[in-house]
């Protein structure tokens, strides 16, 4: 069965999206964890970890989260209609990190004592 160009052009656009998601998760990360030697923000000191935490880093983790659940989303709906299996482990793939992570987050921060 051939796709056809509305698909296509979706299968793109939720590449790009998957590609995008993790890139931004990957570079959030990385600069999170260099934030020292970058921006000379030492860890444990409250007003400056909280200016780049509500100024960087949270916007960045919750882009990535919604880019990540689209991704997601998209390929669970459109997942008989898309022919290429590889792609669709990519997608998924690509997005489980960001997902993951949050969800770990979130229950570190409720079930932890």
């Amino acid at each position: 069965m051939e796709l056809t160009q509305y698909h296509k052009k979706k299968i793109k656009w939720t590449y790009r999206m998957a590609i995008g998601g993790f890139g931004i998760l990957i570079i959030a990360l990385l600069i999170n964890y260099l934030r020292e030697p970058l921006f000379g923000i030492k860890e444990g000191y409250a007003p400056h970890n909280f200016g780049f935490n509500f100024t960087f880093f949270l916007p960045s983790m919750l882009t990535a989260l919604i880019l990540g659940m689209i991704v997601f989303g998209r390929t669970v709906k459109y997942w008989k209609t898309w022919t290429d299996l590889n792609k669709k482990w990519i997608f998924i793939a690509l997005s489980i990190p960001a997902i993951g992570l949050w969800t770990f987050m979130i229950f570190r921060i409720f079930l932890t004592d």
